[in-house]
């Protein structure tokens, strides 16, 4: 693969303020936590009370060193790429809009009962918007995060969202975010279609046979 030469700002910089922050708060200890989390993270009675900044602010909160170092990873492994095909400014609205997806879906998904936190939806997006763009693409994944797994890039993509869908609808661990999985995947996913990436569906192409119809008569 061929990019442009562009240098990764924006997933530097989310990784080093993610880990700012989490580092921050386990200093700070329980209390701080407690206040963050009350304030920051996203739940149906904080939107209720205005809170509308936690759809963006659960992203940077995290519950553990394995939760915050997963996402970074995700963020790390496509995040850079992305973003040297996007550009920044794109990228972080990508970043952003996905974070926002999430929240939106774990709202739609769970009422919002149990506080979100966690980047994994604009993670989800930014990895579904790197396996759209590169479909074809063979990779390395890692299963478990110990077995490597080469195949397509597409077929990570579909693991990932059929995976969160899987899990949502059984209940599998419902204190993990599955509806911010899958709603930061449709996100990062649309994201990219919208942009022009990936093969078009039979109904893309006769609506675009129609429009050009349209323009000829």
């Amino acid at each position: 693969m061929k990019f442009p030469r562009w240098q990764s700002r924006a997933v530097p910089a989310l990784i080093a303020v993610n880990t700012l922050i989490f580092l921050v708060e386990k200093a700070a200890g329980p209390e701080f936590r407690a206040r963050a989390v009350s304030l920051f993270a996203l739940t149906a009675s904080g939107l209720m009370e205005g809170r509308w900044w936690q759809f963006v602010t659960h992203a940077f909160l995290h519950g553990n060193f394995i939760h915050l170092a997963v996402n970074m990873v995700g963020l790390w492994f496509a995040g850079r790429i992305v973003e040297r095909i996007l550009g920044t400014k794109r990228f972080l609205v990508l970043y952003f809009v996905s974070a926002v997806a999430g929240g939106l879906g774990q709202i739609i998904a769970t009422g919002g009962i149990r506080p979100l936190i966690g980047a994994s939806g604009a993670v989800c997006g930014v990895l579904l918007a790197f396996t759209t763009m590169f479909a074809e693409t063979e990779i390395v994944a890692l299963l478990f995060f110990i077995i490597p797994l080469r195949m397509r890039a597409k077929y990570l993509g579909w693991g990932i969202m059929g995976s969160s869908l899987l899990f949502l609808v059984i209940g599998f661990e419902p204190w993990i975010g599955h509806g911010a999985h899958l709603g930061g995947c449709l996100a990062g996913y649309l994201y990219a279609r919208l942009d022009g990436y990936g093969r078009q569906t039979f109904l893309e192409r006769a609506i675009r046979r129609l429009l050009h119809k349209g323009r000829a008569g």
